[in-house]
C-alpha cells in the first residue's frame, strides 16, 4: 500500500515567450517567505501546484552552521526530480528579526548568477532593497537530468544582526519553454551568527525519558529522547530544529545549546529553558550505560557544559507518540487524513473503527534496512529490521493487519510509522483500546498508550 506520512502545516498570465526567459530568473519576491506575501513560481508554474505537492522532488541548502559576520562564504542550493531536466532556483537572506529586512549581500557571477532587487533598484546594486539571487540562463542546465546545484557568493550582515533566515525556492522544469509541467519547491533555513551566544547559567540536567512515552526506562540509538533540565536557552526562547535544517540533516546545535551522548553530539529537534528534544547519535551503545551533557554556547570561549547524566541504554526501546495529555497515540486514518482519538478529549479528532487503517507514530524501534544516520532526513520507506509485533489489549495482532513498520519518509530518521489495520476481533467500542509495540519477546513499549475505537 502507499505509506502515507504525517506532516505536523493580482497575477498577470505570462506567455509562453515570456516563461522561457524566466530561464534566466523569476520576478523578484518568488520565495515563499511569509513577510513576502507568500508568493512563490505557482503564480505562473501552475501544473502541480501548490508548491512542494510532488513529494519525488526535494530542494535544500548548504552553508556553514553560523555565518562569521562580513566574511564572505558560499551557500549551496541544491535541487532534485526524477522527471525535470531544466532548472532554477530563487534565493533570498534576511534577518530572523526583522524577515522584512535583507540580511548581508550576494555577488553576481557573469553566465552563473544574478542579483534582482526589490523596488526598482538597478539589478546587482541594491543598496538596502531586498535582494534576491537566481540563476542566469546558461546556469539552468537545459536537458540536464536528475538535479542541479548553485553555489552563490554571499556576504553577511555586520555583528550583532543575529539569526539569519534564507528563504528558497526551486524549479524543477521540463524544458518545455512555457510554464507547464513544471514543480515548484519552497524552504527555508535558519542560521546563527558566530560568536552571539551569551548564556550565563551552566545547564544542569534533571531528567532524560523516552521522547514519544516520557517512559524513564532505558533508551536506544537513533530515539528520540527528551532532555529535562535548566539553562538551556534564555528564559522563553525556544528554538525549533527544522529551522536550521542545513543540508537535509538537523543541527547539532539549536539556539545556543547542544548536546553530546558518549562524547558525539546528537542532533536537536527542539529546545526550551527546560527541555531539549534530541535525537541519539546512530553509534550510542546498544546495552549497560552513557553519558550525556548539555552544552551551552557550544565552541565559544564562554562556552559552559553540565555534568555528565547517565542514562541506560538498549537496542530498542520503543514508546508510542501520544496525543498529550490523553492517552490518545498520534495516529492518523489513513484514508481520511484524519486524526484519529477520542473526540471527547480531542475537539478536533474523528474515532476509528474496526477495518480502519491507521497510521501510528512511534520511536526507539531499533535497526532499519536501509539504515539512516541520527540527524537524517529519511528520503523513502525504510522498514524495521528488528522481529516486531503489535499487542492489541493484550493480544497480537494478525500480521496480515500489519502493513508496514518503518520510519516516515520525509522525516527525521528517529521517527517512525506504523500502519495497521483495525482488527475484527479482540476490540472494545466506544472505548479506549490499549496498543503496546513488543520487540523480539522481551521488549515491551509502556502501557497506557490507547486507540479509541469508535462505538457500534
Amino acid at each position: 500500500m502507499q505509506i502515507k506520512t504525517l506532516i505536523v502545516p493580482g497575477l498577470i498570465a505570462l506567455a509562453s515567450s515570456t516563461a522561457f526567459g524566466f530561464s534566466n530568473g523569476a520576478p523578484v519576491m518568488r520565495t515563499g517567505a511569509e513577510v513576502d506575501g507568500g508568493l512563490d513560481c505557482t503564480a505562473c508554474h501552475r501544473t502541480f501546484a501548490p508548491a512542494n505537492s510532488d513529494p519525488r522532488g526535494k530542494l535544500w541548502i548548504t552553508t556553514l552552521a553560523d555565518y562569521k559576520p562580513g566574511v564572505k562564504q558560499t551557500v549551496k542550493v541544491q535541487i532534485q526530480h526524477p522527471e525535470a531536466n531544466r532548472w532554477g532556483y530563487q534565493l533570498t537572506a534576511r534577518l530572523a528579526s526583522n524577515p522584512a529586512r535583507k540580511a548581508g549581500t550576494f555577488t553576481a557571477v557573469a553566465n552563473v548568477t544574478r542579483v534582482q532587487c526589490a523596488g526598482g533598484a538597478p539589478e546587482g546594486n541594491c543598496g538596502d532593497n531586498l535582494e534576491f539571487a537566481e540563476q542566469t540562463q546558461p546556469a539552468s542546465f537545459a536537458g540536464q537530468g536528475g538535479g542541479a546545484s548553485w553555489e552563490i557568493e554571499w556576504t553577511p550582515p555586520a555583528a550583532g544582526s543575529g539569526d539569519v533566515i534564507f528563504y528558497f525556492a526551486g524549479n524543477a522544469a521540463n524544458n518545455s519553454n512555457s510554464n507547464a509541467g513544471d514543480y515548484i519547491y519552497t524552504r527555508s533555513a535558519k542560521i546563527g551568527e558566530d560568536g552571539a551566544c551569551n548564556l550565563t547559567d551552566t545547564p544542569r540536567i534533571t531528567g532524560l525519558q523516552n521522547g514519544a512515552s516520557f517512559w524513564p526506562g532505558p533508551v536506544s540509538f537513533n530515539s528520540i529522547v527528551a532532555v529535562f533540565g535548566t539553562g538551556f536557552q534564555r528564559a522563553g526562547g525556544t528554538s525549533n530544529g527544522g529551522e536550521y535544517l542545513n543540508d537535509q540533516t538537523f543541527p547539532k546545535k539549536a539556539g545556543c545549546v547542544a548536546v553530546e551522548v558518549n562524547g558525539t553530539r546528537a542532533p536537536i529537534a527542539y529546545a526550551q529553558f527546560n527541555q531539549i528534544n534530541a535525537q541519539l547519535p546512530t553509534n550510542t551503545p546498544q546495552t549497560g550505560s552513557t553519558q550525556v551533557r548539555v552544552i551551552a554556547n557550544p565552541g565559544q570561549t564562554n562556552e559552559r557544559r553540565s555534568d555528565p547524566f547517565t542514562i541506560q541504554v538498549a537496542s530498542a526501546a520503543p514508546g508510542f507518540f501520544r496525543l498529550l495529555p490523553t492517552p490518545c497515540i498520534a495516529a492518523i486514518k489513513v484514508d481520511t487524513g484524519e486524526i484519529s482519538g477520542d473526540p471527547s478529549l480531542l475537539d478536533f479528532a474523528k474515532p476509528s473503527k474496526a477495518g480502519d487503517v491507521v497510521s501510528l507514530f512511534a520511536t526507539g524501534l531499533g535497526a532499519t534496512d536501509p539504515i539512516w544516520q541520527a540527524g537524517e532526513i529519511a528520503e523513502g520507506p525504510s522498514r524495521a529490521a528488528g522481529n516486531i509485533t503489535l499487542e492489541f489489549n493484550g493480544q497480537p495482532v494478525d500480521r496480515a493487519n500489519i502493513l508496514y513498520i518503518g520510519l516516515v519518509p520525509g522525516a527525521i530518521s528517529g521517527l517512525y510509522q506504523i500502519n495497521m489495520r483495525i482488527p475484527n476481533s479482540n476490540i472494545r467500542p466506544n472505548a479506549h483500546n490499549e496498543l503496546r509495540i513488543r520487540i523480539g519477546t522481551d521488549i515491551l513499549s509502556p502501557e497506557g498508550s490507547t486507540l479509541y475505537i469508535a462505538p457500534n
